[in-house]
């Protein structure tokens, strides 16, 4: 047996795939146990669960199945480890232990949100308004505000309920499709599908569909990091582990495939041991998403019940905000009441209840749920366009305060497929290989650097030195190129007219810049034949066309041991006809110097040298000069022996050992590759920089490779301080407080674990810093699920990492993290927009009907100046279509110029706050103005008698006056709307680029809900019926001069107001003769960003 080491991988001599044997210490066949087959009873129990193991009681005995021999286990699982399952064996199972699936928590009820709309906050208090009409038997009134009702719950229900079906649908399972051998047929079949006791094929590419036990591998390789987190494939092996007591790691069990790790090299076939939840990652996935249960007392349960039917717990923080002011409203619409009936001393009368019902519509924003919620929706829309699916709403009000990005390199800032960037040669020197595109891009060109030292970056890009065309290199360069297409197993593929490569990404590199020197291995040798029963170090059948020149005799694959590889090849260009054997060798600098004995030094292959020490200095001094510039460095050998060297015998097994064949080898040069930064992640940086967020880099990479990709991003500038570069080992050595002495947290932190993740989080919330964090392994989950916002890889990403993480990326593009923070904010503002847009209506209304209560008609009676409904159709018709408009406007120009807002305060700032009220105020006053000028001027002052019901008891200066502030309240509305696509910037000077009307077009839902607004006012007014019964109004004459006027001079009010507060620094100046920021900004902002206060929207 093997005992793994403490590092996690075997060690362990090269052996066959098939090497592991199948028998008992005596060479006799293993006998297992009977198996007790689960009976009808337990398959019905386990039909919603996956199978495992233990449901064959009293069989396994504890011990797991990379401790069990291959025979044993086939036994125990009914299956064959060469043909598999049978078709029908297949169905039943998959009937049985249901399918290979995590388990989904459960759907979108459609009963519970629709409770959840009806327990909304506004939605009760319309409620308690309306039974007031019913009180007063106002059928009218009370038919509009339950049909009001019915618009809001269907509203909020239909986008609330399609919100939540989108992201059930969005939650990505496991690999899509497995391939298996069944009744000795090779399938393909969805990873659903798949079973305990299947028999899967993994090759280079593919994902494990699910946990098995490894019954044959050539050089197999699998990716675990997603699982254990480590960095590097892992080195498969057959035989059976000493681990009876089950007391082995996951990363460990060396003989095992787990389900959603990545096969990065060589194949294999394993025996299904654990399915769905019952596999490494699903037993994960459930400890994360357990909740803990705690006692409570039944007064908690009945107080939380409450809290959360009210909407006052759960939701948004944003959400909870709505529904604290609605109570808060009611609270107010209460007092208000009160004042009236005080104003009434108390003689409660039918128009009495309906001023107060007037008054506390007057207080209720109503359509502020309805449109709140739309355009939470239309903002997941427009997020999932630009690549980014919001998992939870709370991340699109939390992406505006985003002051930090800790973002991983390798896929989201750089393009995760690496390339061959440099070459060097002795005694010739350096080559610069173009990637002009994408890392599979063919087309690059190749220059031999002038000089014998390695060139600048500037130098590099600019390609200086001589063009070296295909078909012209030079002997040395020649071999080289053929040892890196060679000496490698990656493939490139046309599928469809694009290129496809599978394979280790290095290898994929390397391949590709054989293709560019028109060297690829396709041109060179035939494609091997794939045969899983080859051991290493045996010759594959000679099944070559002759036109090709070599003939892959053997492999030796790359070893975590030796960290080398080597392939010989009978080579057919020999001038007389014989077929010298040719050895490829790559690997780690020092490990194929180890078996170098000499090496070539010019441009010809005969020009070779002892290796002596000189040389080895020469080499290590240009491989350090590669590493700096943060490229990872192979080095590269070879040898040539004649026909009779014998290494092949009868067989066509390679006699000589790999110790033996790897000796001798004449070193022929060095490649530098890299993974080079997406072309848009320069941008992003900076885009980030110009909005006052740090962007920092959390890699597991060589701390060389990662500063250097920092720098060429510019997530790192040469003012940057030392500290602003660690690794993993230097910031975790450190104390907290030393930690929080630092000037600033580190920007590159290399070698980087998912637990130094969770500790820069917490250092920066120490700071007063709100950090979206990126992650995609299992281990990351932690860290994603206490960042400010958690960002899940979509491609590469686990599903455990979806799970935790509030934003998952479909591209795994760091421009796309930039493009949400752009959207998050652009919410925000249209959020603070129309807040203050139907608030303001609510504010001006209040004003209206309180300072109105000193309007005695002849009974005693308050007379309002704007009936309830007339209330309701201003809030919820005028109000809500332009309010829904600015949920809809585009980005300021300065979004991501200005810092980010604070998460603690949310949407409601001070400026908010006081601007609301100063435009309310102003509202409410001239509304009221203009009611005292048609009532008092023009009408003498007669307020009738009972006109809150009776119309024909009502002079007519009372109801044009009605028409009047109705008019003159739904303008102001309108333009307000128009106003607040900038709180700072003037109405007619929005861009000042573009004339101001070409801004009010630009947004044209918003454009026509003005309009459309306008044009319904002569409908209200002159209709008759509708006029006088529903609005309680008649229409107007002189008054639409006057209520021009008071429009007019509520414009420039406006305009004043933002010119004083906003523009020429208002807010600052209060804030700092009250010791407050009318915008707080984080306290570790830069100097710089803290001196701009308030925020430019």
């Amino acid at each position: 047996m093997v005992e793994p080491s403490d590092s996690g991988s075997a060690s362990k001599p090269p052996i066959s795939p098939l090497s592991s044997s199948l028998k008992s210490s005596d060479g006799a066949p293993h006998v297992p146990p009977p198996i007790r087959r689960p009976t009808a009873a337990s398959l019905t129990a386990s039909s919603k669960s996956s199978f495992t193991l233990t449901d064959y009681e009293g069989i396994v005995s504890g011990v797991p199945p990379h401790a069990r021999e291959v025979d044993d286990l086939t036994a125990l699982l009914e299956t064959s480890d060469s043909r598999g399952l049978s078709h029908d064996e297949a169905k039943a199972r998959l009937q049985a232990f249901g399918e290979n699936v995590f388990k989904a928590e459960s759907g979108p009820s459609a009963l519970k949100v629709l409770i959840r709309q009806m327990a909304n906050a506004l939605t009760l208090i319309l409620v308690a308004t309306m039974a007031l009409s019913l009180g007063v038997q106002d059928w009218i009134e009370a038919g509009v505000i339950a049909a009001i009702i019915i618009t809001n719950i269907v509203v909020g229900f239909v986008q609330e309920y399609k919100a939540e079906k989108t992201m059930q649908s969005l939650r990505s399972l496991a690999t899509p499709s497995a391939i298996v051998i069944r009744s000795g047929e090779t399938l393909t079949i969805p990873s659903k599908d798949v079973v305990p006791g299947d028999l899967i094929l993994i090759n280079t590419g593919a994902s494990v569909p699910a946990d098995a036990r490894l019954v044959a591998a050539t050089n197999l390789e699998i990716d675990e990091a997603i699982l254990t987190g480590e960095s590097m494939p892992v080195a498969k092996v057959l035989e059976v582990l000493d681990d009876s007591k089950n007391r082995l790691g996951a990363g460990d069990r060396i003989n095992m495939a787990f389900a959603s790790t990545n096969c990065t090299k060589g194949r294999g076939r394993g025996i299904v041991t654990a399915t769905g939840m019952d596999t490494q990652m699903g037993q994960i996935a459930a400890a994360l998403h357990a909740k803990k249960k705690e006692y409570k007392t039944p007064f908690h349960n009945l107080w939380d019940g409450t809290l959360n039917w009210l909407g006052l717990r759960g939701g948004t923080p944003l959400q909870i905000k709505m529904a604290q002011l609605a109570y808060t409203l009611l609270c107010i619409a209460i007092l208000l009441a009160i004042v009236v009936f005080a104003a009434s001393k108390f003689d409660v009368t039918n128009q009495v209840v309906l001023y107060a019902i007037a008054l506390g519509i007057g207080v209720i924003p109503e359509s502020l749920v309805a449109v709140l919620t739309i355009t939470f929706a239309l903002g997941t829309k427009r997020m999932a366009e630009k690549h980014v699916i919001v998992r939870k709403l709370d991340a699109l009000e939390a992406l505006g305060g985003v002051t930090d990005i800790a973002s991983d390199k390798t896929g989201t800032i750089t393009q995760g497929k690496m390339v061959v960037r440099q070459l060097w040669l002795p005694g010739v020197g350096y080559y610069n290989v173009e990637t002009p595109g994408s890392a599979l891009d063919v087309a690059g060109r190749i220059f031999r650097a002038p000089g014998a030292t390695i060139q600048s970056a500037e130098e590099e890009k600019a390609n200086v030195g001589e063009e070296i065309v295909p078909g012209r290199f030079t002997e040395t360069l020649t071999d080289f190129t053929h040892a890196a297409s060679l000496c490698n197993i990656a493939v490139i593929e046309n599928v469809n007219g694009e290129l496809k490569a599978r394979g280790d990404p290095t290898e994929i590199a390397l391949q590709v810049y054989a293709h560019k020197a028109q060297l690829g291995r396709p041109t060179l040798a035939a494609a091997q034949i794939d045969d899983d029963e080859a051991p290493s170090g045996r010759a594959t059948d000679e099944r070559y066309a002759p036109a090709f020149r070599y003939k892959l005799v053997a492999e030796f694959p790359f070893d975590s041991m030796v960290k080398r590889m080597t392939t010989v090849y009978f080579d057919s260009s020999s001038p007389e006809g014989e077929m010298p054997l040719v050895l490829f060798q790559k690997g780690a600098v020092e490990r194929v110097l180890e078996g170098c004995t000499s090496y070539v030094c010019g441009e010809q292959r005969d020009l070779v040298k002892p290796l002596d020490d000189a040389a080895r200095a020469d080499i290590f001094t240009s491989m350090e000069a590669l590493a700096t510039k943060g490229l990872r460095v192979l080095a590269f050998a070879q040898r040539r022996e004649e026909a009779e060297y014998g290494a092949v015998g009868k067989a066509g097994e390679l006699q000589a050992k790999r110790e033996e064949v790897e000796q001798g080898m004449t070193f022929i040069g060095l490649a530098g590759i890299y993974d080079p930064p997406r072309l848009e992640s320069l941008g992003a940086v900076r885009a980030c920089k110009g909005a006052s967020i740090r962007v920092r880099m959390l890699t597991g990479d060589h701390p060389a490779t990662a500063a250097a990709i920092a720098r060429e991003v510019e997530i790192i500038t040469p003012s940057d301080p030392p500290s602003a570069i660690m690794t993993a080992a230097q910031f975790d050595a450190l104390a907290d407080a030393e930690v929080d002495a630092l000037p600033d947290l580190p920007l590159v932190v290399a070698r980087c674990t998912p637990q130094t993740k969770v500790r820069m989080l917490e250092a920066g919330k120490r700071r007063g810093y709100y950090m979206a964090m990126t992650g995609d392994g299992v281990n990351d989950a932690p860290a994603l699920s206490r960042a400010a916002v958690g960002v899940a890889m979509g491609l590469g990403g686990s599903d455990v990492a979806k799970g935790a993480a509030d934003l998952i990326l479909t591209d795994d593009n760091f421009e796309s993290i930039v493009a949400a923070v752009n959207e998050g904010r652009r919410t925000y503002d249209n959020i603070q927009r129309f807040i203050i847009a139907l608030i303001v209506g609510n504010v001006s209304e209040v004003i209206l009907l309180m300072l109105g209560l000193a309007f005695i008609d002849g009974e005693g009676s308050s007379v309002f100046p704007l009936s309830p409904l007339a209330i309701l159709w201003v809030n919820m018709v005028t109000a809500s279509p332009p309010a829904l408009g600015l949920g809809l406007e585009p980005a300021g120009p300065d979004v991501m110029t200005r810092p980010p807002h604070d998460l603690g305060k949310g949407v409601f700032t001070w400026s908010v706050i006081c601007d609301t009220f100063f435009y309310g105020a102003v509202s409410g006053i001239t509304c009221l103005v203009t009611f005292v000028i048609v009532v008092y001027g023009a009408g003498g002052g007669d307020l009738g008698h009972g006109c809150n019901e009776n119309l024909d008891l009502c002079p007519r200066s009372v109801t044009n006056a009605r028409s009047a502030v109705f008019t003159l309240l739904t303008f102001h509305l309108l333009f307000i709307c128009w106003a607040m696509k900038s709180l700072k910037r003037s109405l007619f000077n929005l861009t000042p680029e573009n004339p101001w009307y070409v801004d009010l077009w630009r947004n044209q839902v918003l454009f026509w809900s003005v309009i459309a607004g306008l044009a319904i006012v002569p409908v209200t007014l002159y209709v008759p019926t509708f006029n006088t019964i529903v609005f309680r109004h008649t229409g107007m004459a002189w008054e639409w001069g006057l209520v021009v006027g008071m429009a007019l001079l509520y414009v420039g009010a406006i305009e004043l107001w933002k010119m004083t507060m906003h523009r020429r620094g208002g807010y600052e100046y209060f804030g700092r003769k009250w010791g407050k920021r009318a915008e707080p900004v984080h306290k570790e902002l830069p100097p710089a960003q803290q001196e701009k206060g308030e925020q430019a929207v």
